[in-house]
């Protein structure tokens, strides 16, 4: 089951409205594509996951921190 859609990061977002208005330097074309890219195999694979046949939840964009400390 899907709990959270996906959705596209602000930074997307601008470098898709700006795309069409600017000629983007190399280095942020490269951003640009790789944000994009990036986003497009995250919607394929949210699309295969979509077919499980299990009782699961689906959460996108989960970020799990770790702390690396010892107490003495």
């Amino acid at each position: 089951m899907l709990c959270k859609p996906r959705i596209k990061s602000k930074e997307l977002l601008i470098f898709e409205s700006l795309n069409s208005r600017m000629n983007f330097k190399e280095k942020f074309v490269q951003h640009y594509t790789n944000l994009k890219k990036g986003y497009e195999g995250e919607v394929l694979f949210d699309s295969y996951i979509e077919k499980l046949q299990c009782d699961c939840l689906i959460l996108h964009d989960l970020l799990l921190e770790e702390q690396y400390g010892f107490s003495n």
